[in-house]
Parts: C-alpha cells; structure tokens; sequence
C-alpha cells in the first residue's frame, strides 16, 4: 500500500525547532488547531472536501525511525533529549473533520486537531499537504462534471501532474468528484477505479498506414477498441473506418469508438459523425481528448458537439486556473483559552469550533452556521440540521472509513442541494474576537 511507510521527515523546520523550544519549556498543554481555505478564487463557487482517508493513513505511521534521528543530529539544531523524545513520537491525539465529498467554503472549519501542543504542531505540513492535493482537484474536477451533466470524463492527467503521488491524488479526488474513470493503473491497483486507455499517436505511426494500425489494435481488443484518428486528417481516417467495416464483421470486432484529440473538436466531430452514421455505424461512439475543462466542455456541449466521453488532463490535473487553495492550520486554543491573531489580511477566529448546515424541507442548502464547539445552538426552528465536524481519528485509532464509492454517491446528492455561500458566525464568537482584540491592543 502506497501510506505504508514513516512519514515523519515530511514536515518544515520550524515545527522542529519550534517543538524543541515547548519540549524544553515543558510547554505539553492541550491545544486545538483549526483547518480551513482563507480565501476563494471567484472562479471556484465552493470548494469540495477530500483526501482525509490518504491523510489518516500517513497520520497513523508518522514516526521517527533511526536514520531520521540520525539525520536530524547531523543538523547540529536538536539536543540529544529532545531527539530522544522524537524517538518514541507517535500522534495520539483527537481529529473532527468534515467527511469526504461535502461542499463548503472559505473561512469555515473543515478540520480540527486536538491534541498536546507538540503532536499538533509537528503535523503542520503533512495535514495541509494532503488534504490540499486532493480539495484543489475534487474543486476543479467536480467543475468538469457539472458541465459534462452525464457524459462520462476520465482522468488523462498523469503524465502532466507534479510527481507521481501528485498523479495518484489526482486519479482519486477526480474519481471522488464524479470522473468515471483515469489513465493511471497505479491508482486503479491502490483504490479499484476503473483504468482506461486507448492509443497514442506513436502507435499509428509504427504501421505503414493508419489501416494497418486499426486492424491490428482491434483484433487484439475485439470488444473495447477505441481508435485515435486525428494522426494524419481526421475526416479521411474516419472514411478508412467505414472502409474496414467487413474487417470488423468478419473477425467479430465490436469497435467502441473513435477519439479526436485535436483540431477543431466541434466541426470534425459533427463530421464524423455524420461519416459513421451514414455507414450504418451510429453505434461507434465519439470521445474528446486535448487541453479540456470545465469551461471548453460547456463551449463543446453548447454547440451540441456529439461526444460520448471526454479525457480531462492537464488543465484539470494541475488545476490549471486556481493552482493553488490559501489553506491554513493555526492554533485556535491552548490550555483551555481561545487563540487568535491579527496578521494583516489573515485574521483568524478564535476558540475550537462546530459547523452545523442547515438545509430546507426539501433538502436545499440554506446556510451554514460557524459557533463555538462548548456553545449551545438551538436550530431546532429549521426541517434539518447537522454538525459537519465528525470524529475520524483518536489516539492511534482511524474512526472514519468510507468506501471512494459511498463517497462518489453524496457528491452526487450534493451537487442537488443548490450551495451557494450563506455563512453565518454565532454572536459568542464575534463578541469573544472583539473581546480578545481589545486585550491584545492594550499592551
């Protein structure tokens, strides 16, 4: 399994050196560290929560084995005691989060660390890492399905992504959104989603004609054979598919499709079709490849582009418009007393935290409601509420286990809800932020 490994070098200095400094003060007092995206980019509606499962796995064997010791002592930063401490490090404290393929927005609190202050800090890198990877592409690729509506999308991003564990939270995060498929087989093996695959342009080239290339790639796969026909001239390799019809027929070839990567993806795809059905192969589906997302499969679709699939790569992979979520993880509480800061532009809101959702009779969103976690709520007045922050992880057990599957099937649900952002702050905390910034003034 791909988490199975120590993972406890996968941090910054500073939580090192900061931990070093409370281990030597003895500073081991609970604290409560809050996750949540601190601005939206207006080309993302709402964010989609994922990647808590691959977290929780690395969480749960983030240790210190005796070559991390031994390359931290080469730093000359750690003494001796605290590296000894490291030795026997293991996190054992308490996690709340959101589940996997809930809908949300900025400034809400998607996550919750409870734990000594030590624990928390240290996994400062590690939660932020994983948890981004996989929001930042379930966003972008959860855009891709809204606008397919029902056209299956597969993932084709993974030779354009930022490594190989970028690839495979890629293939997952889309898969959670909705794609129906990916390219990647390592990410089939890991967690059973469907692998995909056709041809590429290198294997038309290899034969002495693109006939020749056809025929040999459909009588190895007689019943799945998709042919890349945009090598030479699209509109005449479609013709030399009409012309092998009685190839197909004659050695039981059930050919499923054609893929255009490139071109005009709108005209040779109308045009295409019209070669195939007039050849009385109206059952050869079309699929779309080349530079796709959301936005150029709602020009395609707006133009009645007859299209049975698409691959989504790049632009997706990398989520090509927003790269990057303003994701922060800061201390909220310690020893029981709310934390805050008042960095420019970074504001935080104090005090360990609930959110509750709140939806109509007919299961619409209406608002979500951010209070304090000790703060009594009455919603009672509402058809339908709940708290989002769950438990999924405590001492060294995982609580949360869901099925890629289960969780496919709420995005679905949620993608009927209507979210649009309504978020609401309980007076505690407002009145508990201006209380505090009056004190922090004073000195």
């Amino acid at each position: 399994m791909l988490f199975n490994f120590s993972t406890g070098l996968f941090l910054d200095l500073y939580e090192l050196t900061m931990a070093q400094v409370y281990f030597e003060r003895e500073l081991f007092g609970k604290a409560v560290f809050s996750l949540f995206i601190r601005s939206r980019p207006k080309n993302r509606p709402f964010f989609l929560f994922a990647g808590l499962d691959p977290f929780l796995k690395l969480l749960k064997n983030f240790r210190f084995e005796e070559k991390d010791l031994e390359y931290l002592e080469s730093l000359k930063l750690f003494s001796p005691s605290f590296l000894d401490y490291l030795k026997s490090f293991s996190f054992k404290g308490f996690i709340r989060a959101i589940p996997e393929g809930t809908i949300f927005f900025e400034n809400e609190p998607i996550c919750e660390v409870e734990s000594d202050l030590i624990s928390a800090q240290i996994i400062e890198t590690l939660i932020i890492n994983t948890l981004h990877i996989e929001t930042l592409i379930a966003t972008k690729a959860l855009l891709c399905v809204k606008e397919a509506k029902d056209i299956p999308i597969y993932d084709f991003s993974a030779r354009r992504t930022h490594g190989i564990c970028s690839s495979l939270h890629v293939a997952r995060a889309s898969y959670i959104a909705g794609f129906s498929g990916t390219s990647n087989v390592l990410a089939g093996k890991l967690w059973g989603i469907p692998v995909v695959g056709t041809m590429a342009h290198s294997f038309v080239e290899v034969f002495p004609s693109e006939e020749e290339a056809f025929k040999a790639f459909s009588q190895t796969y007689t019943d799945r054979a998709i042919l890349l026909i945009d090598t030479y001239d699209t509109l005449k390799a479609a013709k030399k598919i009409v012309k092998l019809k009685s190839f197909f027929k004659e050695n039981k070839i059930s050919l499923k499709g054609v893929r255009i990567d490139s071109g005009d993806l709108v005209e040779l795809s109308k045009k295409v079709r019209k070669i195939l059905d007039s050849a009385g192969l109206k059952d050869v589906q079309i699929f779309l490849s080349g530079s796709l997302d959301e936005k150029e499969i709602k020009k395609l679709l707006k133009r009645k582009t007859p299209v049975s699939g698409f691959g989504v790569g790049t632009k997706m992979g990398v989520s090509e418009d927003a790269p990057y979520f303003e994701m922060g993880y800061k201390l909220v509480e310690y020893e029981g007393k709310p934390r805050f800061k008042l960095s420019p532009k970074k504001e935080l809101l104090p005090g360990s935290k609930n959110l509750y959702r709140v939806w109509d009779e007919k299961d619409k969103f209406l608002f979500d409601l951010i209070a304090l976690r000790d703060e009594p709520v009455d919603l009672s007045s509402y058809p339908k509420s709940t708290n989002l922050l769950i438990p999924v992880f405590e001492k060294d057990k995982i609580l949360y286990h869901e099925s890629l599957e289960i969780i496919r099937s709420k995005v679905k649900e949620e993608l009927k809800r209507n979210y649009k952002k309504r978020i609401k702050v309980s007076k505690s905390i407002k009145n508990l932020y201006k209380r505090l910034k009056r004190e922090i003034l004073q000195f």
